[in-house]
């Protein structure tokens, strides 16, 4: 999967992983959700070496404006979108 940022049209190719992650990132389920629950089973990896790796990966995505980052999961009022139809 590739995906740009609109922000600076930075290309990013995503191997299995960060695809895995990319298309987890739904605004309402942690990384440490993700890692756990997708990396771990589908890759059979180590979850500490995962989680480095993901927040990596999501921290740099974040810099480019590609992927909001926050502490709190993202309601359908606080979403650019707005509320749900």
């Amino acid at each position: 999967m590739m995906i740009m940022s609109a922000r600076d049209s930075t290309f990013f190719t995503l191997n299995e992983v960060a695809t895995t992650i990319w298309q987890a990132a739904d605004g309402a389920t942690t990384l440490d959700r993700i890692v756990e629950h997708k990396i771990c089973e589908i890759f059979d990896v180590d979850l500490t070496q995962a989680r480095a790796d993901a927040e990596e990966f999501v921290t740099e995505l974040s810099r480019h404006g590609i992927l909001l980052v926050s502490e709190h999961p993202i309601t359908d009022a606080q979403s650019p979108e707005g509320p749900s139809a």
